[in-house]
């Protein structure tokens, strides 16, 4: 019987906390102006790899109001645009992650555009 090369999945506490970890290693390795793109594009590789993982970090910061106050307090800017900024992108990725077969990837563009605010 050979051994499995897979690890035992993290429990939800943990989940959240590589997701978390993952992009805001991203992000500070970045320059500052590149630093939403960066730390999306490690969120976004990462859930990739688990969608079920991704759904459930995702559902967790939904209901994390404080997470969610931090995340916008980092993205800057008008605190009611950063509240609306960070709700579009959560609903964007929430319906992604809906789908059957969801590709996160075709979606950065657009969550680039609700969270850089350039608009």
């Amino acid at each position: 019987m050979g051994e499995s090369t897979r690890t035992a999945p993290p429990d939800e506490g943990r989940l959240e906390e590589e997701f978390v970890k993952t992009a805001t290693a991203a992000a500070e390795a970045a320059r500052p102006r590149h630093r939403v793109r960066a730390g999306l594009a490690a969120l976004i590789a990462m859930a990739e790899t688990d969608l079920a993982a991704a759904r459930s970090a995702l559902r967790s910061l939904r209901a994390d109001h404080c997470r969610q106050s931090r995340i916008e307090a980092w993205l800057g800017g008008d605190p009611d645009r950063a509240t609306l900024r960070l709700g579009a992108a959560i609903q964007l990725a929430t319906a992604e992650l809906a789908m059957d077969e969801p590709d996160l990837g075709s979606l950065e563009p657009d969550l680039l555009h609700w969270l850089e605010g350039e608009w």
